[in-house]
């Protein structure tokens, strides 16, 4: 079965593709770049690289955040696009979960949501043991405590110091493959996503949401 997978949940665009949980082809552009831009022109190249068609892909997966607001809502409907027009299997997998099972043993993947505030999910050998959430810093700490533990996710390198037995996982800016690899797992279990009910997981409301929201309050 051969999977295409992208994540622009940060600031790298990466995409994928796989054939069961092999390794085809990796695409990855790290920095100030826009995903809007970027991504259809990184999955058109890579398909003529490697000399793909889009008629052989079997499933679509999806990295849905949590983080960038404006680069999640624009990698998932550039999918759910895809896969309507293709008439194409759609899953969508978690960001954070697709940095930490790169890792063995315990794993915190992590990302800057500001004013002491962090997303975060826990897992150990590929098990869930904090789902994505978003939680202060602090409280973070104290789940995780004196456990030795590798973090993952582009912001890993910023916390480190704050934990007591913690070290550096491998790559820590996203890589494709991993959502291509989670989506694989996810539509082996459960099958497709429904098209229609897949939205981002922000875990947060952006400003513009807080604004509005505010702006409607009733006393």
């Amino acid at each position: 079965m051969k999977v295409l997978g992208f994540d622009t949940s940060t600031m790298t665009t990466s995409v994928s593709i796989i054939e069961d949980e092999n390794m085809l082809a990796l695409y990855s552009l790290q920095g100030s770049v826009y995903h809007s831009e970027s991504l259809s022109d990184m999955v058109n190249n890579i398909l003529n690289k490697f000399d793909f068609d889009l008629s052989q892909i079997d499933l679509i997966s999806v990295g849905i955040g949590p983080g960038s607001f404006t680069g999640i809502r624009i990698g998932l409907t550039f999918a759910k696009v895809m896969a309507q027009v293709l008439k194409k299997d759609i899953v969508a997998v978690s960001s954070l979960k697709a940095c930490a099972i790169k890792e063995d043993g315990l794993v915190g993947s992590i990302i800057d949501a500001r004013r002491g505030l962090i997303y975060a999910c826990l897992m150990e050998d590929g098990k869930v043991l904090m789902d994505d959430t978003i939680i202060e810093l602090e409280k973070f700490k104290d789940i995780v405590g004196d456990r030795k533990i590798t973090l993952q996710g582009v912001d890993a390198k910023k916390f480190i110091h704050e934990f007591k037995n913690a070290k550096l996982g491998k790559e820590l800016q996203m890589n494709a493959y991993y959502i291509a690899l989670l989506g694989l797992k996810k539509f082996k279990e459960v099958g497709g996503d429904d098209f229609y009910k897949l939205v981002p997981n922000y875990l947060k409301l952006s400003q513009a949401e807080k604004n509005y929201a505010d702006k409607n309050k009733t006393c």
